[in-house]
């Protein structure tokens, strides 16, 4: 009866000395689930049949696929930065340069980093101060879509290119608190 007590008590004081081990100890006893590597995970290769079956290569045993891409040589040829300082090709096919002559004249240089800072300005919720006072960055006027329907259908109507005349825009600024105030009086 006691060597009964005696096993059971074994038994829990082993279990909750397992339920305390590191992290190492558990995945050995399988306490912990163990996923593969993500970064050693890779795609297959597509199965390739040759044109013929009977000039198949003959297997080598041991040896990788000639097909197959190492996971680490691919990631360490992404991140090598030979890999991103390469320029892209400065000559564009045919097909490119078609493509690009539809598009239209080129955009002005740095107009990213304008639309940026546009989107930046417009963003961000100006001060109680400056809500006041006005001094609160003017956002960009859009374009006044009736009016600039109308315009196209002169320039088609009159046989103009559509890049003829300006575009009707829209003033976004409202007025502020004390341009209001002053209204009053």
């Amino acid at each position: 009866m006691t060597t009964r007590f005696a096993a059971a008590g074994c038994t829990i004081v082993l279990a909750l000395a397992l339920t305390g081990c590191s992290n190492a100890t558990q995945k050995e006893f399988g306490l912990v689930a163990n996923p593969p590597d993500a970064f050693q995970v890779g795609t297959q290769a597509p199965l390739s049949l040759p044109p013929e079956l009977g000039q198949l290569p003959a297997p080598n045993p041991g040896q990788p696929r000639p097909q197959q891409v190492d996971a680490a040589k691919a990631g360490a040829e992404v991140l090598d930065p030979e890999n991103a300082l390469t320029p892209a090709p400065t000559v564009a096919s045919p097909g490119a340069q078609a493509l690009l002559q539809q598009a239209g004249p080129t955009p002005p240089t740095g107009i990213r980093a304008q639309v940026n800072q546009n989107a930046l300005v417009a963003s961000k919720p100006p001060g109680f101060v400056s809500s006041l006072m006005g001094n609160s960055p003017t956002p960009s006027p859009t374009v006044n879509a009736p009016a600039e329907e109308r315009r196209l259908q002169e320039n088609e109507a009159l046989g103009h290119p559509v890049t003829q005349g300006a575009s009707p825009q829209n003033s976004n600024t409202s007025p502020t608190f004390l341009d209001r105030l002053a209204n009053l009086f």
